[in-house]
């Protein structure tokens, strides 16, 4: 892992982060510790509850809707109470709707040099990927298992469907069943299944992909950038207690769409 103690005391502090582990605990944990140091490297020592400087998101597994985002985004154009620094963390970033994603990158492209912001989340792949270019990702160190998702079963259903047997989404339902009372972890599910076939189709790096992730590279980028845009209109619409049945065949029959055309 990147010495991010080196960082402080050397003043190579970058203005964004992201701190990726399965963890979230822990990354929100690390992410308020780090910005102690950051803090205290400055001289500026007060607890971080009573931190005017020190913004935080924490919705948990909630959606993080565009308001709070723009509530942040005018926070950073106001210089820091202290004069030097202002802390943003936005904990578990992969629960934010692309209309947040896209307002963060603008900011992040033109932060103040008072302005650091700092993302929280288990799967940075879960971020667009013009987010995760602009920051220096920080994988931290977790004994924790990732993750309650079993990604090699849904991408073979995915793939399965996008050559056209729909029927195996519905001899696979009780699969997508097992998830309704923790909706989120499936569409992150999907959503990090695309994020990985964007990956292989684009790079040379195929050794640890699955057999189904690499059929899935015939997919357009176009078709990939609807099913995921989808997708985190139902995460959002999921706040509203959508049907997630409806919400999953919305997702199955986009997939089998794309299939259709190509």
């Amino acid at each position: 892992m990147i010495d991010l103690d080196l960082q402080i005391n050397q003043n190579t502090l970058s203005h964004a982060y992201i701190f990726e582990s399965p963890n979230e605990k822990y990354n929100l944990e690390f992410a308020n510790d780090f910005s102690k140091k950051v803090f205290e490297n400055k001289g500026i020592y007060i607890e971080n509850k009573l931190n005017p400087d020190l913004y935080i998101i924490d919705n948990e597994n909630e959606i993080i809707d565009i308001e709070s985002i723009r509530a942040l985004l005018k926070d950073t154009v106001l210089k820091p109470s202290n004069k030097i620094i202002k802390i943003y963390i936005i904990h578990n970033a992969h629960n934010m709707r692309t209309e947040g994603f896209n307002a963060m990158l603008k900011t992040i492209e033109e932060l103040k040099d008072y302005n650091m912001v700092i993302f929280t989340t288990k799967n940075k792949d879960l971020l667009l990927p013009t987010i995760r270019s602009r920051c220096q990702i920080i994988r931290l160190d977790t004994n924790e298992i990732a993750s309650d998702i079993d990604i090699e079963k849904l991408s073979e259903i995915i793939s399965e469907v996008y050559k056209g047997n729909i029927s195996s989404f519905y001899a696979n339902k009780a699969f997508f069943d097992s998830y309704k009372n923790d909706k989120l972890v499936i569409f992150d599910g999907f959503i990090e299944v695309f994020n990985k076939v964007i990956k292989t189709k684009y790079t040379d790096d195929e050794a640890s992909v699955n057999l189904n992730i690499k059929k899935l590279t015939d997919m357009d980028l176009g078709q990939i950038e609807e099913v995921i845009n989808l997708i985190y209109t139902i995460k959002t619409g999921l706040k509203n207690n959508i049907n997630y049945d409806l919400s999953i065949e919305e997702v199955i029959f986009s997939i089998f769409r794309g299939g259709m055309t190509k």
